[in-house]
């Protein structure tokens, strides 16, 4: 059984968040794939399943080390790179069977764009609340009108926090223990902190991530959120782009320059996230059935 080790969102630069992308042709259980996920020790493992896939429809599931998620969306933008690069694609349109549903994909020329989970705020924090868990002033962080701070999910359910510079970005650190207090009680995975002020001319928002309560401190590169700041982003701007594709900075101040595009479809209310991505690894798997 193969598989395969892959960076999505690289960069010119690099960068790029990893997965493992494995091609299940023989139906493993729930516990096999928790194993392989665990013994990969990536923030998540894409298993393809062929057996129920057909021929612009693939069943994916993605495991963390710990657990089984709805979607993720690095490791499906790998998953579908891997696909398309070894043929099993052609540009246009294939779809993504999933716990959060049957998504769409976009396989352009350049880029993959993948169909993330109808986005929802899904409740809103006080500012207080927020500064417990950054290294951060007041004036620094960016709220609405009653002083409230957005939580949004496209498939796992992140605060959305827009501060003010790029230098605020920059700057941040957060309260690991006080972040993981306010995640565990609120059921979140973990923030994500935006600029719209970016690094590179051509760029559209500057982003960090911060997951601590799943294990993961800081991320260089991430779907779900970026989708999420997207719709963030739309309900803050009446004169929103919609024929746009956005470039999102990830990853920049940790050494791992990610580039991240998210697009938004007004017909359907769906936000696709996707990019570039590139294999590092093939290998043969083995597991007792």
């Amino acid at each position: 059984m193969q598989q395969y080790i892959l960076s999505s969102f690289v960069s010119k630069g690099g960068g790029g968040n990893k997965a493992a992308v494995v091609f299940d042709d023989f139906g493993m259980s729930d516990y096999q794939m928790l194993g392989i996920a665990k013994k990969n020790n990536f923030s998540e493992t894409a298993f393809i399943d062929f057996r129920r896939s057909d021929i612009n429809r693939f069943n994916i599931r993605y495991f963390t080390p710990t657990e089984e998620v709805d979607i993720c969306g690095h490791a499906a933008l790998a998953s579908f790179h891997v696909l398309k690069q070894l043929g099993y694609l052609e540009e246009g349109i294939a779809y993504h069977r999933t716990k959060a549903g049957e998504l769409k994909v976009l396989i352009e020329k350049d880029i993959i764009l993948i169909e993330m989970k109808k986005p929802e705020i899904v409740m809103q924090l006080d500012k207080n609340i927020i500064m417990k868990t950054v290294d951060a002033t007041m004036d620094e962080i960016v709220t609405d009108e009653e002083g409230m701070v957005d939580v949004i999910s496209t498939g796992l359910k992140d605060i959305i926090l827009e501060v003010n510079s790029l230098e605020s970005l920059r700057k941040m650190n957060i309260h690991k223990e006080k972040m993981i207090e306010i995640c565990k009680e609120y059921s979140l995975i973990g923030m994500h902190v935006v600029s719209r002020e970016t690094i590179e001319k051509n760029s559209d928002f500057c982003c960090r991530n911060f997951a601590p309560a799943v294990g993961i401190d800081e991320e260089a590169a991430t779907g779900t959120s970026n989708a999420s700041l997207l719709y963030y982003m739309m309900k803050k701007n009446s004169e929103f782009d919609y024929g746009k594709t956005y470039k999102i900075e990830q990853g920049y101040f940790m050494n791992s320059p990610s580039n991240i595009y998210v697009k938004a479809d007004k017909s359907s209310n769906s936000i696709f996230v996707g990019g570039n991505a590139r294999i590092d690894n093939m290998e043969e798997i083995f597991y007792s059935r």
